[in-house]
C-alpha cells in the first residue's frame, strides 16, 4: 500500500514539472533594464532641448521703381426707388467701363470689387415706424494701369464718364519674385556676416547652419517721389515714388 502511494506522488511531481517546463518555454522573457537607462533618457532630453549656438537675424532690402498702378473707382447713386437707383448706377458703370477699355485698359485689369444696395429710411421718431425714403446703390471696380504715364489721364476719364468715388491708388510691380530673391540673398548674407563677427569676438569657430526661417515680405512705399504726371493740361498729377521690398531671416549657427 505504501509503495503505491509513493508511485502516485512521484507521478504527480513529474506532471507538475512537465507543465512548469512548458510554461517557461512559451513565456517571453523580459529584457533586462540597462543600468544606464536613466542616463540615456537624460541625454535624449538634453538633445531635444539643446539651445546652444549663435542666433542672429538679418534683413535685406531692394528698392525698385513701380511699373503698375491700381486704383478703385466707382459710382455712388441715391434715388427714390430701387429701380431708378439701379438703373442710374448701371448706366454710369457701363459708361465708365467702356471709357476705360477705350483708353487701352484690358478686360483682365478691370475687376468688380464691391456692389451694394442700401435702403434709406427717414429719421426715426417716437411712436412712428420708419419708412423707406430711397435707395443707395454703390458699384466699385479695381483698375490696373500698366502705363504709369497714363494714370492721370485714366482717372480724369473715369470721372468724366460718371465715376464719383475714387479710393486709394497703390503702386507695385508685375512680378516681385526676382526682387524678393535679391532681398532674401542679402538678408542671409547680413545674418552670416553678423554671426561671423560674433564668433570672432567670442574667440570661437563658427559652425554650420542649424536652422533658418524667413519672415513675411511686403513691398512698402518710400516717400521720395518722382513725378509721372500725365502731360495733358489739367490732368490729375500722380507721384509713383519708389517701392522697397524687405526680407528678414532668423538663423542659428553651431559653434565648433
Amino acid at each position: 500500500m505504501t509503495h503505491r502511494i509513493t508511485l502516485t506522488i512521484v507521478a504527480l511531481l513529474l506532471v507538475a514539472a512537465s507543465a512548469l517546463v512548458g510554461y517557461l518555454a512559451v513565456t517571453p522573457r523580459l529584457a533586462p533594464t540597462p543600468a544606464n537607462a536613466s542616463a540615456v533618457t537624460a541625454s535624449a532630453s538634453q538633445a531635444t532641448m539643446d539651445t546652444s549656438g549663435i542666433f542672429v537675424s538679418g534683413t535685406g532690402k531692394v528698392r525698385i521703381t513701380p511699373n503698375i498702378a491700381t486704383a478703385n473707382v466707382g459710382v455712388d447713386i441715391t434715388a427714390g426707388t430701387l429701380a431708378e437707383a439701379t438703373s442710374q448706377a448701371n448706366a454710369k458703370m457701363n459708361a465708365l467701363i467702356t471709357r476705360l477699355k477705350g483708353m487701352g485698359i484690358a478686360d483682365k485689369d478691370i475687376q468688380t470689387t464691391s456692389y451694394s444696395i442700401t435702403p434709406l429710411t427717414q429719421q426715426p421718431r417716437p411712436g412712428v415706424t420708419p419708412t423707406i425714403s430711397g435707395y443707395r446703390v454703390v458699384n466699385q471696380v479695381s483698375i490696373t494701369v500698366r502705363k504709369l504715364d497714363d494714370v492721370g489721364k485714366v482717372l480724369d476719364a473715369a470721372v468724366a464718364a460718371g465715376a464719383n468715388n475714387i479710393y486709394g491708388i497703390t503702386f507695385g510691380v508685375d512680378d516681385p519674385t526676382p526682387y524678393q530673391q535679391q532681398a532674401r540673398a542679402a538678408a542671409v548674407k547680413a545674418a552670416q556676416d553678423k554671426a561671423a563677427q560674433l564668433a570672432k569676438a567670442a574667440n570661437v569657430t563658427l559652425g554650420k547652419v542649424i536652422s533658418i526661417s524667413e519672415g513675411t515680405t511686403m513691398p512698402t512705399p518710400i516717400f521720395r517721389a518722382a513725378s509721372v504726371a500725365a502731360s495733358a493740361e489739367g490732368a490729375v498729377p500722380i507721384e509713383a515714388g519708389e517701392l522697397e521690398i524687405s526680407v528678414s531671416v532668423e538663423m542659428r549657427f553651431a559653434i565648433q
